[in-house]
């Protein structure tokens, strides 16, 4: 029988090397001389733009709380609403 040189290689699992795939989501790759700073950078960067993120809404809500009481404050200031009846009699006693 002669031996096949397709026999112990499966052809699917050949490497391709242009995908459209791939050019979406590159293919993680090591080598050997390759920086290894450079492989580690894309988290080191996430990690710092979550921490600005998350120092942002904090002062957001910094800013949020200093406005609320500011609105309470003004809402204490102002006199409350004229009654119903009030507003009407002032409305017939003005000729309206």
């Amino acid at each position: 029988m002669a031996k096949r040189p397709t026999i112990g290689e499966n052809p699917l699992d050949a490497v391709m090397t242009d995908t459209p795939l791939e050019a979406v989501v590159p293919l993680p790759r090591t080598q050997a001389g390759k920086d290894r700073s450079t492989v580690d950078a894309g988290p080191f960067r996430e990690t710092k733009r979550l921490e600005l993120l998350e120092a942002e809404v904090k002062a957001l809500k910094g800013e949020i709380s200093l406005l609320k009481s500011k609105i309470l404050e003004i809402q204490t200031r102002m006199p409350p609403p004229e009654p119903r009846w009030v507003a009407r009699l002032r409305n017939k006693l003005a000729g309206k």
